[in-house]
């Protein structure tokens, strides 16, 4: 078995449900997925009278007790075993040579071992190459391997979203895998024999996190017209989101954007990057500079929501009437007793019109 992408780990189980079982799989990635489609292939031995055991490398004592195993002199009397090993790039080159060991003197082990990276020149990767798997998930951002579970499991139940359609599915479930499963599941359930997912469906149906939506509020100010605002506001409301949160929330995400922009000033080399894995390396390093005194808000953002940030940061030129019509919409619902819908709609139309102008000039 050689290696596989994400999109192939439906083969991966179809092959253990005949039986052809890998020895090693080796899952290289954010552990919250790798994780995950391990168990997916991991439910199929559960049907086969299988015992199993877990060690986290991290944790001192697990470790401890993994370096002191030697599968292959235990008796199992025919009964399979499966072994999870969490941080499995602490794995030594010495004991992955006795593990290969251990797998050449018997089918009765399958190890899944799973790592943020590992070295090609390991015994273990080498084995893995060879004679079992190795599901690599690497990527420049989480949204990509969600992007690319979407698009699988879409086609196992033959439907279709458009680009725009799945962005906006996956900004709604967020980062939580077992959100998105959750909430895709209960999606192509509501669907039906219906072929294209819309962005109706999605909202009639899909549970979002309330971080989320605050997070593409944010986005949908410089994407999207007032109205698209005005909607998602009311998805907003309807999930019991209070308009003292958003209006805080709008605030931080401009008073960020601001501070970012003086940051901008101070790195030009941040703000002429137009590519996102060179704008990342370049934030990373200047983070890890012990005299860069980035602000706080800045050293605890990831590096995908700046890179975005900076393109928006091009249609604003004075953050004054911004603020402004934040402290006119907040004095509205908290001290005029207006409806908080119309408050918010009124901001959106008149911040549309500010950006809206800058673009033009």
């Amino acid at each position: 078995m050689p290696v596989f992408t994400p999109l192939q780990i439906k083969k991966l189980i179809n092959l253990a449900h005949k039986n052809r079982i890998a020895p090693v799989y080796l899952f290289i990635g954010p552990e919250h997925i790798c994780k995950e489609k391990a168990k997916e292939i991991y439910n199929v031995f559960k049907e086969k009278n299988v015992i199993s055991e877990t060690y986290d490398l991290r944790e001192k004592d697990e470790k401890k007790e993994f370096l002191g195993i030697k599968g292959y002199q235990e008796g199992l009397f025919g009964i399979k075993k499966v072994f999870f090993v969490f941080g499995a790039e602490d794995i030594s080159e010495k004991k992955g040579e006795e593990i290969v060991e251990s797998c050449k003197k018997s089918s009765l082990f399958t190890w899944f071992f799973i790592a943020e990276s590992f070295s090609e020149n390991h015994p273990l990767y080498r084995f893995a190459l060879e004679k079992g798997a190795i599901i690599p998930f690497y990527t420049r951002k989480n949204e990509d391997l969600l992007e690319s579970e979407l698009i699988g499991i879409l086609k196992e139940h033959g439907k279709v979203m458009d680009k725009n359609t799945a962005q906006l599915f996956i900004s709604l479930v967020g980062e939580d895998y077992h959100h998105f499963k959750n909430e895709l599941e209960k999606l192509i359930f509501y669907t039906g024999d219906k072929k294209y997912i819309t962005q109706e469906d999605i909202f009639s149906v899909v549970v979002p996190l309330e971080s989320a939506l605050l997070y593409l509020l944010g986005d949908y100010i410089f994407t999207e017209t007032p109205e698209k605002c005005y909607r998602l506001l009311q998805n907003l409301f309807d999930h019991k989101v209070e308009p003292p949160l958003i209006l805080g929330y709008l605030y931080r995400f401009f008073k960020k954007m601001q501070i970012f922009q003086e940051v901008l000033k101070k790195y030009p080399e941040l703000e002429k990057e137009e590519r996102y894995v060179n704008f990342s390396r370049k934030l990373e390093e200047i983070k890890g500079d012990p005299v860069s005194e980035l602000p706080r808000t800045i050293l605890e953002t990831k590096a995908y929501p700046l890179f975005k940030m900076k393109k928006y940061l091009r249609q604003i030129k004075d953050f004054t009437p911004i603020f402004e019509k934040l402290h006119q919409t907040d004095i509205a619902i908290k001290r005029d007793f207006r409806n908080p819908e119309k408050a918010f709609y009124e901001f959106f139309l008149e911040l549309w019109k500010i950006l809206h102008q800058r673009q033009n000039n």
